[in-house]
């Protein structure tokens, strides 16, 4: 072999080893962590409203309700009530008040619903004149927010934890339903539904 040839060989071995190790470093190279810029960005832009936000806005308005009662071995209860939800805080949350009769006795509420931007999860709190607990709850939904499954725990009169499934189903612009699920002894299913419906422009005062 040639000085040239030798001298050719080893600047192609060089060049092979460079670029080797300059693609092993590529491979084992840690992620650059983000700024603090980067991270107050995150920050705001996660507290913005989104279009799951509009979606549920959307929901916003007065309405006559319809609460129907029911538990094995007891024949249907029947009530009504009316409801005002708005959008408060920017759109960032949906306040719902709502009134009508339990168990014969006037009712009173208050419900916020929302989506967290941070937990992907949609969130909802629920107070009202029969209780001094917190209602908390957290859904999903799987047909972009149609139909949203909310499950729940509140701490009881004596003091123990008890859990609740909550399903708000949107049927139209106009009508949902909001179903309230509870398991009593021997796992007996109790359901509270109320149904929705706008008060539309033509019956406004």
């Amino acid at each position: 072999m040639t000085k040239l040839s030798k001298l050719s060989a080893t600047l192609t071995a060089v060049v092979f080893i460079a670029r080797a190790t300059c693609a092993q470093a590529q491979t084992t190279q840690k992620p650059t962590p983000p700024t603090q810029e980067d991270m107050e960005q995150a920050v705001v832009e996660a507290a913005q409203p989104g279009p799951i936000h509009a979606q549920l806005m959307k929901r916003a308005g007065r309405y006559t309700t319809t609460m129907t009662f029911s538990a094995p071995g007891t024949e249907p209860q029947e009530s009504t009530g009316t409801a005002t939800l708005k959008p408060i805080l920017g759109g960032r949350f949906l306040e719902e008040e709502n009134s009508g009769q339990s168990g014969g006795q006037p009712s009173a509420g208050l419900r916020l619903y929302g989506y967290n931007n941070g937990s992907k999860q949609y969130e909802a709190i629920w107070i009202y004149n029969g209780s001094t607990a917190f209602l908390v709850l957290d859904g999903s939904s799987d047909d972009n927010g149609k139909t949203v499954r909310y499950t729940g725990a509140f701490i009881g009169p004596d003091g123990s934890r008890q859990t609740l499934r909550v399903i708000v189903e949107q049927q139209d612009a106009d009508h949902f339903v909001v179903r309230l699920l509870g398991e009593g002894p021997g796992g007996a299913t109790s359901t509270l539904a109320t149904t929705y419906t706008r008060v539309t422009a033509q019956t406004r005062k």
